[in-house]
C-alpha cells in the first residue's frame, strides 16, 4: 500500500514545465468570441521510438516501418494534446474549440504550435530502475494570436514546455524497500501492477501530451486573467 502510494505521490507533482519565450506587452484586448486550437506541427523525424528491449523485439517481429509507426506516434501526440487542451479551457470558461480552416465570424484567439520532440524513452530502465531512468518526455512551442474580424492574425506571446514521465519508482528501488520492511513479496506485486497499469495505458494515451497541455492550458488561463476575460478563481476549477 506504501509503495503505490508513494508511486501516485510522484506522478500526481509530475507537472510540465512552461517559459514564457515572448511575453505580450500591448493594451487589453476584448474577449474573443473563441479559441481556436489548431493541432500543433510535427514531423516522424522529430519522434524518438521506446529504446526498451521489448519495444525493439514488437518492431522487429512485426517487421513495422520506422516512418509508419513514428507517424502514428506523432498523430496521437497530437491529438491528446489539441483535446486536452480543449477540454482544460472549457473548464476554465473559455470559448475554446478546435481549429477549423473557414474563418469564422467576430475576434479570435488562435493557438498554434509546434511539437518540437517526442522520445519515448526506455521502457525497461523504466520499470527496472525508475526515478527518471528511461524516462520519456515531450517538448512543444506554442503561440497565441489575436484576430479581429477582416484583420490579419496579431502576434500576441509565445510559450516553450516540456513534460516527461517523471521519478516513478523502478522495480528495484520498490524491491529493496520491501526487502527492509519484510514485505518484499507485497511491494514487488504492488509496484509491479502500478507499472503494468500506467506503461499499458501509455500505448493508447500519451501521458505526457496531456500533461503538456494542462501546463500550456494554464499559462492561456493566466493570460486570459490579465486580459480580464476570466476572473482569476476561474483556474480553481
Amino acid at each position: 500500500m506504501m509503495a503505490a502510494t508513494a508511486v501516485l505521490a510522484l506522478t500526481a507533482c509530475n507537472r510540465a514545465q512552461v517559459q514564457t519565450e515572448e511575453a505580450y506587452a500591448g493594451p487589453l484586448r476584448a474577449r474573443p468570441d473563441r479559441i481556436m486550437v489548431a493541432y500543433f506541427a510535427i514531423s516522424p523525424e522529430q519522434v524518438r521510438l521506446d529504446q526498451g528491449i521489448g519495444a525493439r523485439i514488437v518492431r522487429t517481429a512485426e517487421d513495422q516501418p520506422f516512418t509508419a509507426v513514428a507517424m502514428q506516434t506523432a498523430q496521437a501526440t497530437q491529438l491528446a494534446l489539441a483535446d486536452r487542451l480543449v477540454d482544460d479551457l472549457r473548464k476554465y470558461g473559455l470559448p475554446a474549440e478546435h481549429a477549423v480552416t473557414a474563418e469564422a465570424p467576430g475576434t479570435s484567439l488562435l493557438v498554434r504550435g509546434q511539437i518540437v520532440a517526442i522520445d519515448q524513452g526506455n521502457r525497461t530502465r523504466r520499470i527496472l530502475i525508475g526515478l527518471g531512468a528511461g524516462k520519456s518526455s515531450v517538448s512543444a512551442d506554442m503561440q497565441l494570436y489575436y484576430q479581429a474580424p477582416g484583420l490579419p492574425p496579431r502576434f500576441m506571446t509565445a510559450y516553450q514546455a516540456q513534460a516527461d514521465s517523471g521519478r516513478m519508482p523502478g522495480a528495484a528501488e520498490t524491491m529493496g524497500g520491501g526487502a527492509v520492511a519484510g514485505s518484499l513479496a507485497s511491494s514487488t506485486v504492488v509496484s509491479g501492477a502500478m507499472h503494468a497499469t500506467s506503461e499499458t495505458r501509455r500505448a493508447s494515451d500519451p501521458r505526457e501530451a496531456s500533461r503538456l497541455a494542462d501546463g500550456l492550458a494554464r499559462e492561456i488561463g493566466e493570460f486570459a486573467v490579465s486580459m480580464g476575460w476570466i476572473p482569476p478563481a476561474a483556474l480553481q476549477r
